[in-house]
């Protein structure tokens, strides 16, 4: 995928913890943008990547259960 594809986001760490995600916000279109926004916006412990979205890796089978309209009726 070329970097022009990818959209970015900020993720904000918790000041305690940097397991602990305290927000993200998105989508960006590029890093600069992103990092500009956390800096803008005064973030502390943040990180700046790439995002994924989470789509079904297989078809969905198809219901064969549909009924089919009743002949004369609209």
């Amino acid at each position: 995928m070329h970097e022009s594809e990818v959209l970015y986001a900020v993720v904000q760490f918790d000041g305690t913890a940097q397991r602990t995600v305290r927000r993200v916000v998105a989508p960006f279109p590029d890093r600069s943008s992103a990092a500009l926004f956390a800096v803008d916006n005064d973030l502390r412990n943040y990180t700046v990547g790439p995002m994924s979205f989470a789509v079904p890796t297989r078809a969905v089978p198809v219901c064969h259960g549909v009924p089919t309209p009743r002949a004369g009726g609209s």
